[in-house]
């Protein structure tokens, strides 16, 4: 008895389905048509997902019409395809016309082609429906929801560097797909004849793509990221030799190396949120791979562009113990030429004063590449000038010049030697020497350091925080105590007016982060307005951009998004503080108010930069949770509430764009301080008890302590890899829980303020870290505990102080070096305050505690001092 079973080539094909298809490919006369496109099917496809409104559809109608009649099996081209089956076209003519030529007949085809090669029409069904998500984050959501494994073109299509997304989560549920399919792992030994297909898994140089991709989103969305990506690429490296991809061991070795160095160079570019801060992130990263090579039996080679991305990422930590020895050694001295001050530093070698940058330059010399400029560069930010230890600057990576243009590095090492000094007056004198030595004539690079060293402000010794040359972009003081008057003279700078001239005669147009420097520090906004229009910006979008102009929206979206926010910084900068009974004019107050329409117009939330662009409204909040600035002419009181409802109205439009932030969170208990403060001192004493310190208190305290719990809720739960930081989108350093600390306490939130010592006592660890890597941070934790004590003391019941005081004897046996201040410290703390916020707020708990008939000792004598003062 025959079976229902036709045999066809080598296999049989089961089903009426199967012999379908089968026909469908053998009648078919028209071949496959897979067109070479200058753009791709899956970055068209890309184009059509950021489509929001008719414009975007418009431009790019053309390659939108191309896909559409294209006739083939590509599978990018036909999600794109079917995806316009389910849009309304009603205004796209052109492509409801190409896609109504596909007939049903023309689709079953298509299913059956898909079929053959492993793929069903629920499957593709699925595609089209993780596509037509409504953002970044519903794709990812969607394209996770079943386990099996999706086409290549799907993961490349939602990992595309303008994809935008505002969970941590869904770059986190990414990794974990790509480790769980991408990713081969040796056989066992009973089943080391069996080979998975190559086409489940991506090429090396599909993975490269991937890893890119990986690197570019963990840096923009979560920096603590690149740990895990660093942990991915590691299993990645490992599994190549087993990759069905593979056939030989010496390709294999090859394409590791290929892929370590790929990851190496791209963890040196820096995250756009904190870039110095999370530059020790990056080093981790590096320091995850360098490790991975060591372990292996035959380590991987190391390139010249590694060495250099390796040493780059090295230049942007903070000095090291040994690192920042050396610096004080040689801080007074100029050039700070290595020097034996002692017998214990004649007994020093030149490797015991090299910093880690250095240091990885002479590795990279001993591995056999000869050095060039911009070794050079990194040697001037890294603590090497002419062969003798210097001291490290602290920077980010310079510009690397490549391909024909590599020879002009040569201005990237001039420009490090400007910005590897302390001052002016030495940036100066550097300058000019390169140039006579050299011949050379500066480029805008050279430009842009010496403008920032001509408007670095100077350091501050009494900040506390004792900083080195190197350390900070502050200007350190000049040391020409032995000088002429006329030596002086001689040596001086020129000013920012005179070198801009100069510049502008040579034919240099202002730009980069030189341009935004100058803008940002114009001394007017027609002078930030000319430095736009000198860098080649046309004068009619110039204009459109000044005070009581309202530019259109085409005109507006023309301006670079850096320049933008330089000049969104200036007129927050410019806008005027209070000048006692003085009345400020119409034009000054409006500077913010202007400042707030170009943002609120530029930065929307359907917009991949609405809601990735944090810096105009850091600038804008920042300048309202300033201090006596004026909003209107009036007593500060009224100036200090209006500027806090301001606040309250930009920061709700803020975060329906960008959502919030560690800086938003710190900006607002700031402002609330501010207006708290300003109502207290101003109250009559008899009133202090009793009176609300700012309007609408309760929804001011449920949106702090909402946004505090937000940013202290973990990005992603577990990880797939041991990451050794605490998975805060937004990390919370002291300075930040020392403002919420402060701002609850004017809100008079005790109970939350308990709240906040426990959730720093349940999370030692991370505070901790964050303190050790913050300025002055343990100094920071002290001041919190203090404001506790001050301000939440006074009211706090005895069983509550009791299981504080356990609990902090708890850790401090755990090896916690935290403690409570002592009560001296305590009115030291609150006495420090000079703008008489702490004493008053003091004052006002302690007179509640003693109408209740509770006053303590220590409350008496506060009391006793601040009538005696």
């Amino acid at each position: 008895m025959r079976t229902g079973l036709a045999r066809i080539g080598h296999g049989l094909l089961p089903s009426e389905q199967a012999w379908s298809q089968t026909l469908s490919r053998a009648t078919n006369t028209k071949p496959p048509q897979f067109y070479r496109l200058r753009t791709s099917p899956n970055r068209v496809l890309a184009l059509r997902l950021r489509a929001r409104n008719e414009d975007q559809k418009q431009r790019f109608r053309s390659a939108f019409r191309k896909i559409a009649n294209i006739r083939g099996g590509r599978l990018p081209v036909l999600t794109f395809q079917a995806l316009l089956a389910t849009q309304d076209l009603s205004k796209e003519k052109s492509l409801a016309a190409a896609i109504a030529k596909k007939t049903p007949a023309d689709w079953t085809d298509t299913f059956n082609s898909l079929a053959g090669k492993g793929w069903s029409k629920d499957q593709f069904d699925h595609w089209v429906w993780i596509v037509s998500g409504e953002d970044g984050d519903a794709r990812v959501a969607r394209f996770i929801s079943t386990q099996d494994p999706k086409p290549l073109f799907l993961l490349f299509l939602l990992l595309r560097n303008d994809e935008m997304y505002r969970e941590p989560k869904s770059l986190d549920l990414l990794i974990r797909y790509i480790s769980k399919h991408y990713l081969t792992l040796p056989p066992p030994p009973t089943l080391s004849r069996s080979q998975p297909s190559p086409t489940r898994y991506p090429t090396v140089s599909q993975f490269i793509i991937l890893l890119r991709r990986l690197i570019h989103h963990a840096r923009d969305l979560h920096p603590p990221f690149v740990i895990t990506v660093a942990c991915l690429i590691v299993d990645y490296i490992k599994s190549i030799p087993n990759d069905p991809h593979h056939t030989r061991r010496t390709t294999s070795y090859v394409h590791q190396c290929i892929v370590y160095n790929t990851a190496l160079i791209g963890f040196m570019r820096p995250s756009p949120n904190l870039p110095l801060t999370h530059m020790e992130l990056n080093w981790r990263a590096q320091k995850i791979l360098l490790a991975m090579s060591n372990d292996l039996k035959r380590p991987l080679i190391i390139e010249k562009r590694s060495y250099q991305a390796i040493r780059g990422v090295l230049v942007g930590l903070k000095k090291s113990r040994a690192e920042r020895a050396v610096a004080l050694r040689y801080a007074k001295s100029w050039p700070p030429y290595r020097q034996d001050f002692d017998g214990r530093d004649t007994k020093r070698t030149i490797e015991d004063d090299r910093s880690r940058s250095v240091k990885a330059g002479v590795l990279m010399k001993e591995a056999g590449y000869p050095d060039d400029d911009y070794d050079r560069a990194l040697d001037a930010l890294g603590g090497m000038s002419e062969g003798s230890p210097t001291i490290q600057t602290r920077s980010l990576p310079p510009k690397q010049w490549a391909d024909e243009d590599e020879k002009l590095n040569v201005y990237s090492f001039w420009a490090m030697r400007v910005r590897a000094t302390r001052n002016a007056q030495e940036a100066w004198r550097v300058f000019n020497a390169f140039a006579q030595t050299t011949g050379l004539a500066p480029n805008f690079q050279v430009y842009n350091e010496m403008f920032l060293k001509l408007q670095a402000f100077p350091v501050d010794p009494d900040s506390g925080s004792d900083p080195l040359p190197g350390d900070l972009r502050e200007s350190f003081p000049v040391h020409d105590a032995n000088y002429s008057q006329y030596e002086i003279a001689r040596l001086s700078p020129p000013t920012v007016s005179e070198l801009y001239t100069e510049m502008i005669n040579r034919g240099i147009r202002p730009g980069g982060h030189g341009l935004h420097n100058l803008i940002t520090h114009a001394r007017s906004v027609e002078e930030g307005l000319r430095y736009l229009h000198d860098s080649g910006m046309p004068s009619e979008t110039v204009e459109s951009i000044a005070v009581f102009r309202r530019p259109p929206h085409s005109v507006l979206w023309k301006i670079p998004l850096l320049s933008f926010g330089s000049y969104i910084k200036l007129l927050c900068r410019l806008h005027p503080n209070r000048k006692g009974s003085e009345m400020i004019s119409h034009y000054e107050l409006q500077l913010i108010h202007h400042a707030i329409m170009l943002v609120s117009m530029r930065l929307t939330p359907d917009r991949t930069e609405g809601v990735t662009f944090r810096p105009p409204w850091h600038s804008i909040l920042r300048a309202l949770a300033r201090n006596n600035i004026a909003i209107k002419n009036g007593p500060a009181v009224e100036n200090d509430l209006e500027a806090l409802a301001l606040f309250m109205k930009t920061l709700q439009s803020a975060r329906k764009c960008i959502g919030v932030d560690a800086e938003l969170f710190m900006l607002l208990c700031r402002v609330i301080q501010k207006a708290a403060r300003s109502r207290l001192i101003s109250l009559p004493e008899t009133a202090h008890v009793q009176a609300a310190l700012v309007p609408d208190h309760q929804e001011l305290l449920s949106l702090t302590t909402s946004i505090f719990t937000q940013l202290t809720t973990p990005a992603v739960e577990d990880m797939p890899t041991s990451v050794p930081v605490l998975q805060l989108q937004f990390p919370l350093v002291p300075p930040h829980l020392h403002a919420y600390m402060r701002a609850l306490a004017f809100l008079e939130a005790r109970d939350e303020m308990v709240n906040l010592v426990s959730w720093m006592m349940d999370n030692y660890e991370h505070v901790d870290e964050e303190a050790n890597r913050t300025n002055r941070g343990h100094a920071m934790i002290a001041k919190t505990f203090c404001a506790f004590h001050a301000f939440a003391g006074p009211a706090m019941d005895e069983d509550v102080q009791k299981a504080l005081v356990s609990r902090m004897d708890r850790l401090i046996a755990e090896g916690g070096h935290w403690r409570w201040p002592t009560a001296q410290e305590v009115e030291s703390y609150v006495h420090s305050d000079a703008r008489g916020g702490s004493q008053a707020l003091r004052r006002k708990i302690i007179l509640a505690r003693a109408q209740r008939g509770d006053l303590r000792d220590e409350d008496r004598h506060f009391l006793e001092v601040g009538t005696c003062t």
